[in-house]
């Protein structure tokens, strides 16, 4: 008997909670970096302190991930993704222990980020497993872009709930919104539907440490994971620096610099959006994957050279929509070179080198600098490594499955 295959509405109540718990973890991430000053203050240590109620969450990224990964394609989506809403929700609300208390505040950061790369790397398995292939490119990109609303809700509702209300409150409205998404996620998430969304991936009984012996031998697999690199980490190190950049540069005074860093961000979510639509339809990725790493080159390139805060605000608008919404269409690629059985150890490598990426080109970009007592060289060293992005795209074979 033919094989049926079947895609339930049921798919988009799962990717909703997953978007709420995604970006559950973004909003811990950042919301301390949102007030850092008053946790200065209240707590009256140094703000070499406090950023590393941030900086844990990269450095757990890295080691982590793909261990995270591997864990997620063993025993599927919902409860390897179920692991990280459980540690999110239960350290969220460990906060609330001792709310004055620098080394509790630590202590659940770090728990909220041991939970971070097994919410994060669940976007692909989830969409390879309950979406069809027209609609994995929307899927991952809707996937992306909690992501950003996390980021914006902390660096945005952080602050007016501490002034409107008060901290203690801001701690008691997370640690309810992260138990809710722990119970709620455990309660609705499925693995896997009754009938698949798409037919079986061949057998490969041979994989080694979870499948990355496997991927890691697929020639477009190694491509996409050097656009990520240069993606990821480009875009870590341009949010870092964006607005001492303009300030420096242009001299934009740094409320407006943070307008225009909202605003790439925003149109960024705009981006992961509207351009995974778009690639679902005419069913192409590798277009949307050239025209992301030119953008980047070009418009790092324009941030030297243009003047005033319109400018820059259009320039970043640009970077920002198109920069952006290569990251769903990179884990999309991925997804499909590697197939549903490996969807998580390889969006977890992927993320290993964003973030490594990360770690190497913010203090680098910072030491270029300091060398040189302005940011055209750290500019000027993205812009060529967005030109090797835009290069290696050339060479990247799309990967939907109805490309010709």
């Amino acid at each position: 008997m033919e094989q049926q295959y079947k895609v339930y509405g049921y798919r988009w109540v799962i990717l909703a909670v997953y978007m709420y718990v995604s970006a559950l973890t973004q909003l811990y991430w950042l919301n301390f970096a949102a007030i850092d000053t008053y946790i200065e203050e209240m707590l009256h240590i140094p703000a070499s302190d406090v950023q590393w109620l941030t900086l844990v969450f990269p450095l757990i990224q890295v080691i982590l991930t793909i261990p995270a990964g591997i864990i997620i394609d063993k025993i599927g989506f919902k409860w390897g993704v179920g692991i990280g809403a459980i540690l999110t929700g239960l350290f969220s609300l460990l906060r609330l222990a001792a709310p004055g208390s620098f080394v509790n505040l630590l202590i659940s950061q770090i728990g909220i980020s041991l939970g971070q790369p097994f919410v994060l790397n669940g976007i692909t398995k989830l969409a390879t497993t309950w979406f069809s292939p027209k609609e994995e490119g929307t899927a991952v990109g809707l996937g992306t872009l909690a992501l950003f609303i996390g980021m914006m809700a902390a660096l945005g509702a952080t602050p007016a709930l501490v002034e409107g209300l008060s901290y203690s409150s801001m701690l008691w409205v997370y640690g309810i919104a992260g138990i809710l998404g722990a119970l709620v996620f455990i309660l609705v998430a499925r693995s896997q539907p009754v009938t698949p969304s798409r037919a079986p991936e061949a057998d490969q009984s041979t994989a080694s440490w979870g499948g990355l012996g496997v991927i890691l031998k697929n020639r477009n697999f190694i491509l996409l994971g050097f656009v990520t690199f240069v993606g990821l980490g480009g875009f870590n190190g341009l949010a870092t620096w964006l607005e001492k950049i303009l300030h420096d540069l242009h001299n934009i005074p740094m409320t407006e610099g943070s307008t225009i860093s909202t605003a790439l961000i925003f149109a960024g979510m705009i981006g992961c959006i509207v351009v995974p639509l778009i690639s679902d339809k005419v069913r192409r990725r590798k277009p949307f994957l050239i025209i992301g790493t030119l953008a980047g080159a070009i418009c790092l390139a324009a941030m030297i050279l243009i003047r005033g805060y319109t400018a820059n605000m259009i320039n970043c608008i640009v970077l920002g929509f198109f920069l952006l919404s290569t990251f769903p269409i990179v884990l999309t690629m991925s997804a499909e070179v590697t197939g549903p059985k490996y969807a998580g150890v390889s969006v977890g490598y992927l993320q290993l080198l964003g973030n490594l990426a990360a770690v190497i080109l913010v203090p680098t970009m910072e030491g270029l600098q300091s060398a040189t007592g302005q940011f055209v060289a750290p500019l000027a060293l993205l812009v060529v490594l967005f030109v090797g992005a835009f290069i290696i795209s050339l060479w990247v074979k799309d990967t939907h499955p109805q490309a010709s």
